[in-house]
């Protein structure tokens, strides 16, 4: 468990729990939420990839792709989404314009 925000640049592979939120102004960033992963907080990154948990504001500049073990409670800013079966959103989903 990570308490705080999580400030990176390139990747970040969550396989456990971050409490306060994931960020990078990294036009190449890519964060990565495993199954059993949470992370709670805010999230904005470039590209994001998620079978976890993420509990916050989702802002994403670039492509979204969940999967179908993904748990989010909040809303997703997104260029481009992947929803498929069985993902879970409890949020709005609002999409960024160029």
């Amino acid at each position: 468990t990570v308490n705080g925000i999580v400030n990176f640049t390139g990747g970040l592979h969550v396989v456990g729990t971050i409490d306060g939120g994931a960020i990078s102004e990294d036009k190449d960033s890519v964060l990565i939420v495993s199954e059993n992963a949470l992370v709670k907080g805010k999230v904005q990154v470039k590209h994001l990839i998620v079978n976890g948990e993420i509990d916050g504001e989702i802002i994403v500049d670039g492509k979204v792709e969940l999967f179908d073990k993904a748990r989010i409670r909040g809303d997703i800013h997104y260029k481009i989404l992947e929803l498929p079966v069985g993902a879970q959103v409890d949020g709005k989903l609002i999409r960024i314009d160029e």
